[in-house]
């Protein structure tokens, strides 16, 4: 169990293979899910934008907290999509302009 540098958040690992973010009143806001083993241990990074999960499985994930850098991200690996595939409707067309760029 973890709190993020704000005390507003805990992550908890479980084994059921997930990571959950509680908020500080217990309500359950997320369930992370991504090992194919027990979670048992979590960190919030300094910033509170990520968290580490180490797992039974041998691995360890680092779950992107930052809304803003995955829309970013996100509109970076699908924005040659939304241009080029001919099945794209014109409205959708424009769903990441500006997302990620500078103009």
């Amino acid at each position: 169990m973890a709190f993020s540098p704000n005390g507003q958040t805990i992550a908890s690992a479980s084994s059921d293979k997930t990571v959950k973010l509680w908020n500080h009143n217990g309500q359950l806001l997320q369930t992370l899910q991504g090992h194919s083993s027990s979670v048992n241990s979590v960190a919030f990074s300094p910033d509170g934008q990520i968290i580490v999960s180490a797992s039974n499985d041998k691995t360890v994930i680092l779950w992107n907290l930052n809304l803003d850098d995955l829309i970013i991200k996100g509109c970076a690996w699908v924005r040659d999509y939304l241009q080029n595939n001919p099945n794209v409707s014109q409205n959708d067309r424009h769903l990441c302009d500006d997302i990620g760029t500078r103009r």
